[in-house]
């Protein structure tokens, strides 16, 4: 039994390493987005909501809008409906590199949102602590907020990747590739469930190498 694995992994060598550079490709441009765009939206949120410093009612729900409607809809159909954004954008609604336009905006909403949770499970008494030192409002952002949610953000932040992963399996009905599309259409469609589960172990063995490191990460940086 072991043998027909190895057979087969010998067999789809080349597509399996082809399909894992389209996840990397994807993957890594995303968690980019999702880390810049997606921290700076969930401070927004953190500022502007209640009880924020800046607090901005029109801002919050503006914002807060965008990310709810981007994690309502359901991804399959998300990725069509940005077909025409892509298209736009990159002169091109298919392919790996219109993939990470849909795959971007959820990880980027994702992580928004568990920014603004992360920051507002920060002790209260901080804010006024730091002001009672003499900080500013930019050394209480750097020095004290962050210093304190970190943990939580690097966590929340390894959630996402792996959420990420997840979501693009399905980038295969753009073109996007990758080691999901590869599964279900030489895999499943074909009746190679030895390469369909040598992409699921595969897969598991990403998100269990991800978690680790995340929560590795987190636990050396926790200072609290």
């Amino acid at each position: 039994m072991i043998e027909r694995y190895i057979e087969t992994f010998n067999k789809f060598r080349d597509p399996l390493f082809k399909a894992l550079f389209e996840t990397a490709d994807m993957m890594l441009f995303s968690m980019a987005a999702a880390l810049i765009l997606g921290l700076l939206l969930g401070f927004v949120l953190f500022i502007t909501g209640a009880g924020g410093i800046y607090k901005n009612r029109s801002i919050y729900f503006m914002t807060s809008g965008f990310i709810n409607i981007t994690r309502s809809i359901p991804f399959i159909l998300f990725i069509i409906v940005m077909i025409p954004v892509n298209r736009m954008i990159l002169g091109t609604g298919f392919g790996v590199d219109a993939s990470k336009i849909p795959l971007s905006l959820i990880g980027i909403s994702l992580f928004a949102r568990f920014t603004e949770q992360d920051l507002l499970d920060v002790n209260k008494n901080i804010h006024e602590t730091s002001y009672a030192l003499g900080a500013s409002t930019l050394q209480y952002f750097s020095h004290f907020l962050l210093q304190e949610a970190r943990s939580g953000l690097i966590l929340s932040f390894t959630s996402t990747t792996v959420s990420l992963l997840s979501y693009s399996t399905v980038m295969g009905i753009i073109g996007g590739g990758g080691l999901g599309y590869l599964a279900i259409s030489e895999g499943y469609y074909n009746f190679n469930y030895e390469l369909m589960w040598i992409i699921i172990l595969l897969m598991i063995l990403i998100v269990h190498g991800l978690q680790t490191a995340g929560n590795t990460i987190a636990e050396k940086f926790d200072k609290r």
